[in-house]
This record gives C-alpha cells, structure tokens and sequence, in this order.
C-alpha cells in the first residue's frame, strides 16, 4: 500500500468515525502539528510552505479588498495538483481550517480565514491549447488554477480564437468560473460555465478527480484511474461556487474563433450639468428602454457612479462600454447607434470606432489595485428597468450618500443573448441568470480615515441590497455582500436543493467551508451517505454508486 493510499485510507476513517469534526485545532492546543511536523510537510511540496515570517506571506494573504484580510497559521504554495492532494491530507490529519487563494479577488473573504492553512495556487499558471479537439469545433484550452485572464488572452491572441473570462485583468479562473462567470462576450458565446468542459480537482478526502458531462474519472496514485458516469460534481461546479465541493486545480475551456474585426464604444453623460439640471432620470432611462433589444454581438457595461474628481463643474456619470463581437459593417452594429445619438451635446464624451481583437478592447479595463468596499447585486430581467428602478438609482447616488461619508456605484454587467439558450437547470447557477439582461452590482464605499466604520458600510449595503432585488430575479455570489437575505434562493433558487444533496454526499463532515457557501448553514448531522459511500475502490476514495 503506497504512501497516498494509506493516507486516504486515515482520511476516510476520520469521516466515517467522527462524522461531524466538532471544531478545527487552534494554535495553543495539543493536536496543532509541531514546528518539526510542518518543516516536514513543507519539503513535501514543490513550492513549499510560507509562514507569517516570511516575506512572501504578506504579499499573499492580502487581499484587494483590504477590510478582509485575514492571517492564516500557514500558506502552502501548490505548483501541482498534487500538492494540494498533500496539503488537503496534511490538514485532514491534524483538523486544520483549510482556505483555498488565487488571486484574492473575492470581496468577502470566502478565500482566507484566521488560524488556517491556506492552499495557494496563484503559483498554477500553465495552460494548454488544443486546436484539434473532438469536444469543440474551434479546440479548447486547459488552464490551471492560478493563471488571470489577460495572461490568456494574450496567449490566445496567436490562435486567432477567443475564450469567456472576465474583464479585470487579475483575476484568477478558480472563483470566477465556479460561481458562473459573466464576459464581455457571454450575449455571444455564453456564460463561462456553458463553456466549460472539464475540471480536475482535490475532493475532501484528498482525492484526485477529472469530472466532465459524462461522468467523473478517479485517479489514483499508481496513475491508475476509474470511469464513472456520476456527473453531479460536474454539475455543481458549474456554478454552485467555490470553497465548498473541492479544490480545482486545472479548467478546460471551449475556444471560439475569433471576430475579423470589433467594434468598441465608450459614451459618458453626467447625471448633473453644472446649472445642476438632472438629466440621469432620462439618461439612464433611455439605456434601459434599450437595452432587452441589444443584439447578441453587443456586450460590456454599464455604469453609475458618483464623482471621482470634486473639482468637476458636473456631477455623476452615467458610462456605458461596449464592444461589439463583429465588424463595422454587420447589421447588428448599427443598433448602438440610438445610445450614440441621444442628446449629444449633453455627452461628456462618445466615441465609436474599429479595433483589430478582443485584446485590443480588453486592454483599457483597469483593476483597482485595493479598495474597501461592501456589495450588493440583482439579476435585472425583461421587466426590471423601471421609472422606479431609475428614481432608486440615481437617488442613491446623489442624495443618499455623500461623498465625504460614503457613497455607491452601480456596474451593471450586460447579459441576455446565447446565455438564455441554456435551460435553467443544465448548470447550477440561479435560474434568473437564463431571463436576465443585466447583472447589477453596486458597491458601498468609503473612506476609513473619515469615521465610517466597516460594520455601518456592510449594514448600509446590506440595506441596499435588500430593496434592490425587488427589481430583479436573483443574485451574483460572485458580487454579493457578506449577509445576504435568504441567501440560499438568491444565490441559487431551485437548484440549490441538488447543490446542498451534492455537497452532502462529496464532503459530508463538511471539510470545506466557506460564509454563504453551500452548506455552510447545514444544520442536517453529517454522515456518510447511503446513496453510495465513502470507501476504496479501484478507483481510489471517494463516493462510489
């Protein structure tokens, strides 16, 4: 029996026997590893393990939204799948709150936790593109965990294909795809789980597996491996969040060829002139008049915000940047073309023009490098762009949050198109996301060094955000705040029942935990499941029909 073997082996009788871990081991007690014990789990990893005196360490553990910044015991810095397989084994074996950081993009820290062994697997970035691929027309790409987006964009750019990911440059693939992931071109090509392929992932008891559509393969540590036509961890990774079913380390993407040409379009209007005349009512009412007909080509954003500079004669602005997935010429270009003409010399600027690839366009969206900021999001419909809904938008702009305590800004993500092909249960995210046009985000931000203090934002965004989904179906986990209301059907609706069955049979003494994850609140007595067990197989451990 190898090493790997026998580690499952211990890691499948602490599940069978202790059922529920009552609490994870705290520093000062006897079952936290020896200094000896971790030096010793360190030279197992090919990146080694960071510890708080290490340099490196701060630079990982903070977040970009710095409120949440937390200070695990260690970091384990993965380079392989493998070594998460030994950080997820080493942490069963002493009880250890495990978190699990790429980029340290989640704005509710769902990716760290005081007192944890925090498996980082920024350090993944290797990526594979198949051009030849049986499973998808123009090939797919396999990337691991750790790699941003504008790393693959540009690697894609040579191909002459293009891929569904996000628009801020840092992110990494793990938490934006497992939560459901909107693009720039998701009207074209769909949401990033639609275009998903495969996974390769740690489970909860330290096992290896590769899940697609048809089924999930067991790997194991002779590099044997075990086919079963079991697609549920397929189906909850496709949008049931991170944090809560396994670690993902490798994703397989759809590719898509690219456009001969894109079109791209920015326009600004202030929501105040200087004479202070309101003209946002209408502004921002003729963009949502506009917006359930906007041809599939068409995707981006829109925005809502108050002033950065106070010097400006104006006040707010209303933003939209688009891009269009096809050249100047295409017939559905021309649409935009009644945001264009409306009330130009009131524009603070518009501009319209060609550029060569997505790149191209995706090169002028900016992360900003840390901020502090409570969310709120509503999944906009048919029917949600409303007089209301435009009165509650620029109210809370302009009088309900002044600049020197706090104030809010909408992104409004701009969805509809293939994305409402897609039934509302062949993946796992809210059904709302199958009827919606927009994903509206709003953030509550502030200035720590005026007063305000970090429990006054999250109750005010908290407040927002629970007037706000009257005028939606459904919320963005992604971009949600840390106390949503009933946060279960918001999250995921209908499917969350078959996510909480999932997350129950794949960890059912609830090893991965995250806040509002699923499961996280699961008040059902942890055991192992009857439809199927956890055993060794010859496929290795893990739940077997």
């Amino acid at each position: 029996m190898g090493w790997l073997t026998r580690a499952l082996v211990t890691a499948c009788i602490l599940v069978i026997v202790h059922g529920v871990v009552p609490r994870h081991c705290h520093v000062d007690e006897p079952c936290f590893p020896s200094n000896n014990e971790l030096y010793q789990f360190s030279r197992t990893l090919d990146g080694g393990v960071l510890f708080p005196s290490d340099q490196l360490y701060s630079k990982i553990i903070v977040l970009h939204n710095v409120v949440y910044t937390k200070f695990p015991i260690a970091v384990a810095v993965a380079l392989t799948t493998e070594d998460v397989q030994k950080s997820v084994l080493f942490a069963r074996k002493h009880n250890l709150l495990v978190s699990v950081m790429s980029s340290g993009h989640d704005y509710n820290a769902r990716s760290t936790a005081h007192e944890s062994l925090m498996i980082y697997l920024g350090s993944m970035n290797k990526t594979k593109v198949t051009l030849s691929s049986t499973r998808n027309p123009a090939g797919e790409m396999t990337c691991e965990s750790g790699n941003t987006w504008l790393k693959v964009y540009s690697e894609l750019t040579q191909y002459g294909r293009v891929i569904i990911g996000g628009s801020a440059h840092t992110v990494a693939m793990g938490g934006y795809t497992l939560g459901g992931g909107h693009s720039p071109m998701s009207r074209m090509f769909g949401m990033a789980v639609d275009n998903l392929l495969e996974v390769e992932m740690v489970t909860a008891n330290g096992s290896i597996i590769r899940a697609d559509e048809q089924g999930t393969t067991w790997v194991n540590d002779d590099g044997t491996t075990r086919r079963t036509t079991d697609a549920d961890i397929f189906w909850a990774l496709r949008g049931g969040g991170g944090g809560t079913f396994g670690i993902v380390t490798k994703f397989t993407y759809k590719l898509h060829y690219a456009a001969k040409g894109l079109v791209t379009f920015i326009c600004i209007y202030p929501i105040l002139l200087a004479n202070k005349t309101n003209i946002g009512y209408d502004v921002l009412g003729h963009i949502g008049n506009l917006i359930p007909g906007l041809p599939k080509e068409w995707g981006g954003y829109m925005g809502v915000a108050y002033n950065h500079d106070t010097t400006a004669d104006t006040y707010g602005t209303i933003s939209l940047f688009l891009n269009h997935y096809g050249t100047w010429d295409s017939p559905s270009r021309s649409y935009v073309d009644q945001f264009a003409n409306y009330k130009p010399e009131l524009q603070t600027y518009c501009q319209m023009k060609n550029v060569s690839t997505f790149i191209d366009y995706e090169v002028t969206a900016r992360d900003p490098p840390i901020y502090s900021t409570a969310l709120l999001n509503v999944l906009m419909q048919n029917d949600s762009f409303t007089k209301d809904w435009v009165k509650f938008m620029i109210d809370k702009v302009l009088y309900d949050h002044p600049i020197q305590e706090s104030s809010i800004s909408w992104t409004g993500t701009l969805l509809g198109g293939k994305m409402q092909d897609v039934g509302i249960h062949d993946t796992s995210v809210h059904p709302g996301w199958r009827s919606s046009y927009m994903s509206l985000s709003g953030g509550v931000g502030w200035n720590p060094g005026n007063g305000i203090s970090w429990d006054k934002a999250v109750d005010e965004a908290k407040a927002l955000g629970d007037e706000q989904i009257k005028f939606g179906y459904g919320m963005y986990p992604n971009e949600s705040g840390p106390n949503v209301t009933n946060w279960h059907d918001n999250f995921w609706g209908s499917n969350y029942k078959r996510l909480l069955e999932i997350k129950r049979k794949w960890d059912p003494d609830r090893f991965f935990y995250c806040s509002q994850c699923v499961g996280s609140d699961d008040d059902q007595p942890a055991h192992v499941p009857t439809h199927g067990h956890i055993g060794i197989g010859l496929g290795g451990l893990g739940p077997l029909g």
